[in-house]
């Protein structure tokens, strides 16, 4: 089984006048835009470009392969593509620009992004998904209730400011929380850089609440929305979406089919499957009637509450809490009992009904410590 790594090894001597621009190529360049180019890309308002082949040679000039592979994130293998794509023909000579990485507490919001100017003439935009910051994990929370999270309005900015003067070709694509940025930032784009826009991609990325999906920007765009999910898919069955989504197969299971790193390629287009698993359906209904039953004022009262606690806890990234689980479920805990006995019965009742989705783990390890009554 193949994937974007097999597609580079086959296809990297391949021009883009030869076999243009496709669905393999964008997930490719949004994995790449998790690697950490700060000093080395230059970024907005610069007006300057790097090369890939020298921003390849600096980036592995400060850091080594040994460095990069002890690293726990999944997306430790970003800037390895970019040494196969460095010296081929098809990605040879590509330039990179407007690179900006950014976690703001005070809006929470957490916003990375590059550009890759392309040697078929036109322009890749590409937004960084969700990152180890518990910022970064509560903005995603915020979209469950927000009609424009800190991010999304900086994806928007981003692209407006950026190329508001410009007539260049435009792509625009994102994985996990990237793709929802690129779906927003295009919507909510001025008219004249829609004209621009050929394609925007969604790798698994979630949707949005029903207002976005009613305005006039969002229903200009969609035609032009390629989405794709895993078969197991989680993430990007998120909320509402307008778009078609196509499936893809996975060689993982379950969550870890989030990873683009396990997506199947066959040629230049990915392996398909005609629908998600029964498992995918299952939970998306679970999590679908278990939005229904709060509005949103009570899920942005339950994120700012829980996420209160998680900081309080002492943790700032979320591998403060997944690495030592047992030590972070008990700071979490004591946290959250010494809420007011309101707060403590929202906590209480969110906990609750997700108890049908993550089953009895959450139960046990957190709501049997709560003094509430069951």
């Amino acid at each position: 089984m193949a994937n974007i790594e097999d597609y580079l090894d086959w296809r990297a001597d391949i021009p883009f006048e030869v076999d243009p621009f496709n669905e393999v190529d964008s997930l490719i360049l949004c994995e790449l835009v998790y690697t950490d180019f700060e000093d080395i890309v230059p970024g907005p308002g610069l007006n300057e470009k790097i090369s890939i082949e020298d921003a390849c040679n600096l980036f592995f000039s400060k850091y080594s392969k040994e460095e990069l592979m002890a690293r726990l994130n999944a997306t430790k293998v970003a800037p390895f593509l970019m040494q196969r794509m460095a010296f081929s023909k098809r990605f040879g000579g590509t330039k990179l620009a407007y690179y900006v990485n950014e976690v703001d507490a005070l809006d929470q919001s957490q916003f990375a992004a590059c550009c890759f100017y392309l040697p078929d003439g036109t322009v890749y935009v590409a937004f960084r998904g969700t990152d180890d910051s518990l910022v970064g994990w509560k903005e995603d929370f915020n979209m469950c209730f927000s009609s424009g999270t800190g991010g999304q309005l900086k994806a928007s900015e981003y692209l407006n400011k950026n190329f508001g003067r410009s007539m260049r070709p435009l792509r625009i694509g994102g994985h996990s929380k990237g793709g929802n940025f690129a779906v927003y930032a295009a919507a909510f784009s001025e008219s004249h850089i829609k004209d621009t826009i050929i394609d925007v991609y969604n790798h698994d990325g979630p949707g949005f609440i029903k207002e976005i999906l009613k305005t006039d920007g969002y229903k200009s765009i969609i035609k032009k929305v390629h989405k794709f999910v895993p078969v197991d898919s989680i993430i990007g069955m998120l909320m509402q979406t307008k778009a078609k989504v196509k499936v893809v197969e996975s060689n993982a299971k379950g969550i870890n089919q989030h990873d683009p790193m396990t997506w199947q390629v066959t040629r230049n287009c990915f392996t398909k499957r005609p629908t998600i698993s029964d498992s995918a359906k299952r939970t998306d209904e679970i999590i679908k009637k278990w939005a229904v039953k709060f509005d949103y004022e009570t899920r942005e009262a339950f994120g700012d509450i829980f996420f209160e606690s998680l900081a309080a806890s002492g943790a700032t990234k979320l591998s403060h809490i997944t690495s030592k689980k047992a030590r972070s479920i008990a700071s979490i805990t004591k946290e959250i009992q010494k809420l007011s006995p309101e707060n403590q019965a929202l906590v209480m009742d969110v906990f609750t009904s997700l108890v049908a989705v993550w089953g009895d783990g959450l139960k046990n390890s957190i709501l049997s410590k709560l003094p509430i009554k069951k």
